[in-house]
């Protein structure tokens, strides 16, 4: 099972503002293409409502996104990732990390796909709160 640094993800009640912040102080690029313009035309039919930035250094994506302290609710898991944000790590074999999970005893919630078409992703928290997601793209199944 290997693993990668995907993305960070801030969530903020100003979008516009954040993504003037970031873009103007360190030169982040927008992400312009069919995969990420999914997440926008499709979220409103998967449990979060917000709208998301998808910035890049040409090597780390950011996702910032609009705050909705509801999605956790909403998608019927423990874990919110739209609320304060998450940091992500993508991996070849979801299923291998959600058995080492289980293994460890560690919760998490499984959204399977929900936001970009084909990522499989699952959430959990470290101990201190923070959210973490780890994904598979081109996951077609749940």
């Amino acid at each position: 099972m290997n693993f990668k640094f995907h993305h960070l993800n801030l969530c903020t009640d100003s979008l516009p503002r954040l993504t003037k912040f970031y873009q103007t102080l360190f030169d982040l690029g927008t992400i312009n293409d069919e995969e990420h313009a999914r997440v926008n035309a499709e979220s409103t039919t998967t449990g979060y409502n917000g709208k998301v930035d998808f910035l890049s250094d040409g090597d780390i994506e950011f996702h910032w996104a609009e705050r909705d302290l509801d999605t956790g609710f909403k998608m019927n898991q423990i874990v919110n990732p739209m609320a304060r944000g998450h940091f992500c790590f993508r991996t070849d074999d979801i299923e291998g990390f959600k058995r080492r999970l289980d293994q460890q005893g560690i919760r998490y919630s499984d959204y399977g796909r929900w936001a970009i078409a084909g990522w499989h992703q699952v959430f959990l928290q470290d101990p201190d709160g923070n959210v973490i997601e780890v994904h598979q793209p081109n996951v077609f199944g749940r």
